[in-house]
């Protein structure tokens, strides 16, 4: 160089640079706050779901559990005048209501066992249940199912059939909050005892008797192990 002042090198200079922001990491940085950093972070997300979660709630519509007997129409019989029937009448459901008592205990065993183990136990719906399909569904960016305890199954088969077949959020809070419900003014073998006559088997049955009657020209309380399976 002729002024005898030797040239800057960039290169040295871009390498400084280079390794300062290279060794910037979370491991420079003190445990303590990243924890906080985390804690904060999962009290925030926490805030957020219960505000949305409030939210739902406060715009779903209340529910009355003495009218639903009133929900669940029953079929027109004709009999002769001998006493014979001779034709079932229904406008949109063919159904028959039975009380919990002639219910056959295989029924309500096999009915539990396969649909609900914990619902003995439980108050309305099973948090390990949801919790687990929420993270599966943010994970896997699926919607959200499976969770549904017998008697979620009841509330949305009573008072959610506009969207029964919607796998999302909303539908799944509206769900558990009507199940809170449902279990705070039922019983457990009112609960059965609805769900029972509520649920669609197919060939315009609803519920065990309609079913019952349907496949196999008898009531439920006659059904042998191997018809209620």
């Amino acid at each position: 160089v002729e002024s005898g002042v030797p040239a800057e090198k960039p290169a040295k200079k871009e390498k400084a640079n280079k390794i300062s922001l290279k060794n910037f990491s979370l491991k420079n940085l003190n445990k303590k706050k990243v924890l906080k950093i985390l804690l904060i972070g999962c009290v925030a997300i926490g805030i957020i779901g219960c505000t949305a979660v409030g939210v739902i709630i406060a715009k779903t519509p209340s529910i009355d559990t003495d009218k639903i007997a009133e929900i669940l129409t029953e079929s027109t019989i004709i009999y002769d005048d001998k006493g014979n029937e001779v034709d079932t009448v229904f406008y949109e459901s063919n159904r028959t209501n039975v009380k919990f008592e002639d219910l056959p205990d295989n029924m309500v065993n096999a009915l539990v066992a396969l649909e609900d183990k914990t619902f003995l136990t439980h108050n309305g719906f099973n948090f390990i249940r949801i919790g687990g399909a929420i993270v599966q569904a943010v994970f896997t960016g699926g919607d959200i199912g499976g969770t549904s305890t017998l008697t979620q199954q009841l509330a949305r088969n009573l008072f959610l059939q506009d969207t029964q077949f919607d796998r999302s959020y909303i539908r799944k809070i509206q769900e558990a909050y009507y199940s809170v419900i449902i279990e705070r003014e039922m019983t457990k073998e009112q609960i059965i005892e609805t769900y029972c006559n509520t649920v669609y088997f197919g060939f315009s049955a609803y519920g065990v008797q309609a079913a019952s009657q349907a496949y196999f020209s008898k009531d439920v309380e006659d059904l042998t192990l191997e018809q209620c399976a």
